[in-house]
């Protein structure tokens, strides 16, 4: 496998589990974020990488060219994107797990995602956590990965949340010593889905009342990136090992690789690169109740 370049780590990172046939407000996100990467991959790599004036005119340009990106841009980085990590076998579409969703699993409408290739995404994840979260400098490489997946509201994906406060005091302290990486960590383009984001806040509050929910910090731009999905079984009488196996049942037959992960007191389940936890509940359409688990994305604590 050849070096990828920095917008296509990001990708690799951020396109995991988005949707690749239907548009959504996060993955828009992401394709914006890759093209303002692609602007700075472009600066870091010049010999003369090291003046602040050349960085922060490429920063104001990659920021103007993610806020003002169109839909067809983002249709075209997208093919181009998935092409090369698709070549290179490190992304692929598979059936999207909101497809076992009691809405939709007999709409008929066709659900898919991307899968990033585990190895690759393990590689780059970890990398980069042990950069930003270990003592020593930052390469402003890696903090500009880091300020992509955080103005695209992927943080929390990578980050938990007493991690995401050691975050911040590291590129606070980076910023201090170095003026790019002040520049950088001052730039914003995610105020083009603060719309978005606010509407989905107002209920997400409601939410994070849960316990299990709590692994989000809103200090950081937040998309809801990750799909709860409601599958009806009957739970009457049922202990918790007895709904997560038949969930990994229900799953696998399906046609997704779900493991069983301990962590902790509890079990959670692991399908693609995404972990998810299992509740019982009861929804109610046409006035009828029907029994079922909901797998609920995990956000680390």
């Amino acid at each position: 496998m050849k070096d990828l370049t920095l917008s296509q780590q990001y990708a690799l990172l951020a396109l995991d589990g988005q949707e690749s046939i239907h548009p959504s407000v996060a993955k828009s996100a992401v394709l914006r974020a890759v093209s303002a990467a692609r602007v700075l991959e472009t600066e870091l790599g010049k010999a003369d990488a090291d003046s602040f004036s050349e960085f922060s005119a490429e920063l104001q340009k990659a920021v103007q060219m993610a806020k003002t990106l169109k839909k067809k841009e983002e249709t075209q980085i997208e093919k181009e994107v998935a092409a090369v990590l698709e070549a290179e076998e490190l992304l692929k579409e598979v059936p999207d797990i909101l497809g076992c969703d009691i809405n939709y699993d007999t709409s008929g409408v066709e659900l898919k995602a991307y899968l990033s290739d585990e190895t690759s995404y393990i590689r780059i994840k970890e990398g980069l956590r042990a950069e930003i979260l270990e003592d020593g400098p930052i390469s402003l490489e890696d903090a500009v990965l880091l300020w992509l997946l955080r103005e695209s509201g992927c943080i929390h994906d990578l980050f938990s949340v007493s991690e995401q406060n050691r975050v911040e005091e590291r590129m606070t302290e980076a910023a201090v010593q170095d003026e790019k990486y002040r520049a950088l960590w001052e730039a914003e383009f995610h105020n083009v889905f603060e719309g978005f984001m606010n509407r989905f806040v107002k209920t997400k509050s409601k939410l994070l009342k849960n316990p299990y929910l709590e692994g989000v910090n809103l200090v950081f731009p937040y998309l809801d990136r990750r799909k709860s999905v409601f599958i009806d079984m009957v739970i009457f009488g049922t202990n918790v090992a007895d709904r997560r196996a038949a969930a990994v049942e229900y799953l696998k037959k399906k046609g997704f690789a779900v493991e069983e992960i301990r962590v902790g007191s509890e079990t959670l389940l692991k399908i693609g690169n995404i972990y998810y936890r299992i509740f019982p509940m009861t929804k109610t359409a046409y006035k009828v109740p029907i029994q079922g688990v909901n797998l609920v994305p995990a956000y680390w604590q």
